[in-house]
């Protein structure tokens, strides 16, 4: 698996890491007629989890946050590029940002997830469809388990938008009756909170289609 795709977050394992720990996911992606675009993704930390200059992949750390583990997942890669990258403190949070560049979307999902098992990408008849799922369901939890995932992961948001170069996107989400789609110009977006993601017994699974 791919370090970075562990967003979907990674798109996903997301959610095994979120369940020990506070973090918010905010990306945004652009994609021109071309189909080259950029992915930026911003990420809050807890520092009461990791420290800044400390953020190298570990079992506990699984998501790829410093410069060198992004940079480790892109040799050999082709079609994607690390534009820039940047570490900041904002009250008790460590934001990570950084910005991909790729050459065309099907490029972007394969760094995401080579495996194809958490995101997918085709083309058919001029239209492009991504799907994401956040991985495997989280068992039923108790409801003080809940209420105390809530509660600590209440600050914490999960964020996606996705500009296309002529209309807004379509995007659908199944087992997610929490997300929040709204429309704007070109743009599509849709937001939750980590901790309904993380509680949600059924996985919750993405379709972005544009033309």
């Amino acid at each position: 698996m791919n370090k970075f795709r562990k967003i979907s977050t990674s798109f996903l394992v997301v959610c095994a890491f979120a369940l020990t720990s506070c973090i918010g996911i905010d990306a945004s992606a652009k994609i021109d007629a071309k189909g080259a675009g950029t992915l930026s993704v911003e990420y809050q930390i807890s520092k009461d989890f990791v420290q800044l200059g400390s953020l190298e992949s570990t079992p506990q750390l699984p998501l790829p946050l410093s410069r060198a583990d992004i940079e480790r997942g892109l040799q050999g890669r082709r079609g994607v590029t690390l534009k820039s990258y940047s570490q900041g403190q904002r009250g008790d949070n460590i934001i990570v940002s950084l910005v991909l560049a790729f050459d065309s979307p099907s490029d972007l999902v394969e760094y995401l997830d080579p495996s194809g098992k958490l995101a997918q990408y085709r083309q058919e008849n001029g239209r492009s469809q991504v799907k994401l799922s956040f991985g495997d369901a989280v068992p039923p939890l108790d409801p003080q388990m809940q209420a105390e995932i809530s509660e600590e992961l209440k600050s914490y948001r999960f964020k996606f938008a996705l500009e296309a170069p002529q209309a807004a996107p379509e995007i659908s989400v199944k087992n997610g009756d929490f997300f929040h789609v709204t429309s704007s110009g070109k743009k599509t977006a849709l937001e939750c909170s980590m901790a309904d993601l993380i509680t949600s017994s059924q996985v919750p699974e993405i379709d972005i289609a544009w033309q």
